[in-house]
């Protein structure tokens, strides 16, 4: 019964098939959003461009030459920027491997598609010169050394490291700010594992602590080393949450604060703002958007519980400076566009309706 529980808690966090129809077109590359299609057929990047008064208008699809899986991911970060933002890196979670696109005036362009290790790619990092996945097939972490030039990957020897245990259901990986810690967060076991990199960027120890909170999903870094992880908890009504960790030199985490409740259903999604004061958290079964904020000491106060409704919305991403906030939905196949003032409030600006239902990813650059 309690395995029952626990996988409904993460398939209402998972979107469901999409089949992907976005026509090409030359955009300039200065303000785009991109999400994922994770078509079993012909995976794909979806592009849009957007403007400051919120309007978006749909760029073009560009094959990865890899396939998805047709099927939600339970993920968050299935696409990646580079540091200097002229690189885009996507997995295919079918095909495992992982594809890098150059960022260009007319587009996408297609520069490298490389062999994953693990199994089922859901969610890609990167930082500096390295580059690494999370593999929900075998609990697994694999990395790669990239080339800012070429656009190209390498794979990195000994980077294949497992996770806590098998089943583990990870969610998302990501670097801290200085690329020395991978954090991943699993869903199932209720874990956070954080591996320490040596100067080559191959992991040298893997830290294992328990979750503040049941069903750690998405995560994101602020400021002095801080990360705020979202908190299905089971699925269990209005019983979200959202705590605080600071990761410690030695690659531990900390926890700082929670788990705070969010007084919604199943906080799967969060993103902060650049400046670390502000948390939003996509909540699906409750079909809410909810902000809180965050002190200078890392700790977390609910601002609003519902900031904004969005039907089952599936993923979010914030805009470089912080003014604006994307929220991908797949409950009505569209991505919502939200003013954030300095109180933490949203107003919404427009929505780009018509998506293919299952979207997967979203990042904005």
């Amino acid at each position: 019964m309690k395995n029952r529980i626990k996988y409904a808690a993460i398939a209402a966090c998972i979107a469901v098939a999409l089949p992907a129809v976005v026509s090409a077109d030359s955009r300039d590359v200065n303000d785009m959003v991109y999400t994922l299609s994770n078509n079993p057929e012909q995976n794909e990047v979806l592009v849009f461009e957007r403007y400051s008064n919120g309007h978006m208008e749909a760029a073009g699809s560009y094959p990865t030459g890899g396939v998805g899986t047709g099927a939600g991911l339970g993920n968050q970060g299935a696409l990646a920027l580079s540091d200097n933002k002229r690189y885009l890196f996507a997995v295919n979670a079918g095909s495992n491997d992982l594809s890098v696109f150059r960022i260009e005036r007319d587009g996408l362009r297609l520069v490298d598609r490389v062999a994953e290790k693990g199994l089922t790619p859901v969610s890609v990092t990167a930082s500096h010169d390295r580059v690494y996945v999370v593999n929900s097939g075998d609990d697994s972490i694999f990395g790669y050394e990239f080339n800012h030039r070429t656009g190209k990957l390498k794979a990195l020897p000994k980077s294949y490291r497992k996770l806590s245990a098998d089943g583990s259901s990870p969610a998302q990986i990501s670097f801290d700010r200085d690329a020395e810690t991978l954090v991943v967060t699993e869903k199932a076991t209720n874990k956070i594992t954080s591996f320490s990199l040596n100067d080559d960027g191959i992991p040298r120890q893997r830290h294992v602590i328990d979750s503040a909170g049941v069903t750690p999903f998405g995560f994101s870094f602020g400021k002095r080393d801080r990360f705020f992880v979202s908190e299905a908890q089971a699925g269990a009504v209005n019983g979200a949450t959202v705590s605080a960790y600071t990761l410690r030199h030695d690659g531990t985490a900390q926890l700082i604060d929670g788990a705070i409740a969010v007084g919604q259903t199943a906080a799967c999604w969060l993103v902060t703002t650049p400046n670390g004061k502000l948390a939003f958290t996509a909540d699906t079964p409750a079909s809410a958007i909810s902000a809180f904020a965050i002190d200078r000491s890392g700790h977390l106060s609910l601002l609003n519980s519902k900031a904004a409704e969005e039907i089952r919305p599936t993923d979010l991403a914030m805009a470089p400076d912080g003014s604006v906030l994307y929220t991908l939905s797949g409950g009505d196949q569209s991505i919502g566009i939200y003013r954030v003032n300095k109180a933490g409030a949203l107003n919404k600006l427009d929505s780009f309706d018509n998506l293919p239902a299952g979207v997967t990813g979203l990042v904005v650059r």
